[in-house]
């Protein structure tokens, strides 16, 4: 019967203490101010990136949306996210009261005034301890692991900007080879119906043999010439059907528009810009290494059974401590220079990165305005070539050209159409860096530059919470007070 009373007390008790636990953190969520963080993303389990309708073609936009969500780099990003936010949380829980039950239940053999005692023990005792001050050290790791977040954040745009910069890399080659493919095509084709004609004219006597056996080995570097140009076609297509995971489509043309405000804030140029920010908010001034650390604690007894009953039994009792730690060997001081030197570290390292974005920004833009300038020109002379083809082939057909200077001007007109589709390449890949640089990657496929879905905007800037708005209620005591850190 008493340890059936006991049980019932506990759970009474532990029902009432979940209810302040739970009041507790409502009231610790109340300590940060400002725009919700996101919601990390759920966790996406491995299978087979889901793919287009078999034979329909499919736009580089269309493919990055299908194949982002399953990238290995993303789903990395997207759990360490998760993870970061379950540290925050942690962090938040600090500055909320700690609830326990203890139950106890003994026997001993004890003298008390000569006399052997065997005393039976059966106690249950419910306790509420609650870290009122601590010279502001939980609110400090708040505050960094909430920044901690925003720069797991922009570590999965980062992630996100990286793979899509390595498939539309992929999907750009992909498409200068089929581009070039049909140019290939076309000259075998040319040169076919030119060695037709000269080995018709050399058995009419027309020509030599020598012209002859020229002609065969133009046909000859014709066809190496397209093989070459499907076996890059095949090896394009395989690399990246392996970055998407899935067989590739037919592939459309990609337009790549020019960001519209360079700033260069990329994911990773912000996340290095946030850890900084996070580092620095946990450096505390030198007076929290003198600060007291003040505690409220409350217990309650919930049973007691001790047989025979000692002297004075305490039923209940509230106490309120301040204790100040002031280690002699140096240890708070040297803790705290590691955390400044830290910080000072990741700040030069987001001012490098800041200084590489930019520095590489700076040398894309002559790179970008040369190249098309040569797509340009290249794309003139591609034209005058045709135009001098058709000519050549009627003067030779006249015999006013020979057939050497014919056979030049085919590869000539290939070697340019091969060029232009180089140049081509390179202005593509400079545009494509350039948007990444720019931070506007995702955004110019319609992406979003938010993890998980397009519409979830990027976590806001965190506040501690003023003493006016803990004065109207809602907060939890630590909120009465000034902290020493930031």
């Amino acid at each position: 019967m008493v340890v059936r009373q006991v049980v019932q007390r506990v759970r009474r008790t532990a029902l009432a203490l979940a209810a302040c636990a739970v009041v507790a953190a409502a009231s610790a969520q109340d300590i940060i101010d400002g725009p919700p963080l996101p919601l990390p993303p759920e966790p996406v389990a491995p299978q087979r990136v889901p793919g287009p309708p078999p034979g329909q073609a499919e736009s580089l936009a269309e493919l990055l949306a299908r194949a982002l969500p399953f990238d290995p780099a993303v789903k990395v990003a997207a759990a360490q996210m998760a993870a970061t936010d379950q540290r925050r949380l942690q962090a938040q829980s600090r500055l909320g009261p700690t609830a326990s039950v203890t139950v106890l239940n003994g026997r001993a053999l004890e003298d008390e005034f000569g006399v052997d005692l065997k005393r039976h023990t059966d106690r249950a005792e419910a306790s509420l301890r609650w870290n009122l001050y601590n010279a502001g050290n939980d609110m400090a790791e708040l505050n960094g692991t909430v920044r901690d977040v925003e720069a797991a954040w922009q570590d999965l745009r980062r992630a996100r900007e990286e793979a899509a910069e390595r498939i539309a890399d992929a999907y750009l080659e992909l498409l200068r080879v089929e581009g070039l493919l049909p140019l290939a095509a076309a000259r075998l084709a040319s040169v076919q119906r030119l060695v037709a004609q000269v080995l018709q004219q050399n058995q009419a006597g027309k020509v030599s043999d020598a012209e002859a056996e020229q002609a065969r080995a133009s046909q000859l570097d014709a066809e190496i010439a397209l093989e070459q140009v499907e076996a890059e076609r095949d090896s394009a297509r395989q690399k990246l059907g392996r970055l998407v995971g899935d067989v590739v489509r037919p592939v459309l043309p990609a337009d790549l528009p020019a960001p519209l405000v360079l700033d260069g804030r990329p994911g990773s140029l912000l996340a290095a810009t946030l850890r900084a920010e996070a580092a620095r908010a946990r450096v505390r001034p030198l007076a929290s290494l003198l600060a007291p650390r003040i505690d409220l604690e409350a217990r309650n007894s919930l049973g007691d059974q001790t047989r025979p009953q000692q002297t004075t039994t305490q039923q209940r009792m509230w106490l309120l401590t301040a204790r100040w730690d002031l280690p002699l060997g140096g240890e708070a001081q040297a803790r705290r220079s590691e955390v400044e030197r830290r910080a000072e570290a990741a700040e030069a390292e987001a001012e490098r990165l800041a200084m590489g974005v930019r520095a590489e920004l700076d040398a894309l833009l002559p790179t970008i305005d040369n190249t098309a300038r040569a797509v340009s020109r290249l794309d003139q002379q591609i034209a005058q070539y045709t135009n001098l083809v058709k000519a050549g082939e009627l003067q030779f057909e006249a015999g006013r050209r020979t057939l050497a200077q014919l056979i030049q001007l085919h590869d000539s007109r290939f070697n340019a159409q091969q060029r232009r589709a180089d140049q081509h390449r390179k202005l593509q890949s400079a545009q494509l860096r350039r948007l990444s640089l720019s931070g506007a990657l995702l955004p110019a496929f319609g992406l979003g530059s938010a993890p998980g879905r397009a519409d979830t905007p990027a976590p806001g800037p965190w506040r501690p919470v003023s003493r006016r708005r803990a004065a109207q209620g809602g907060c939890s005591p630590r909120a009465f007070m000034r902290p020493f850190g930031p």
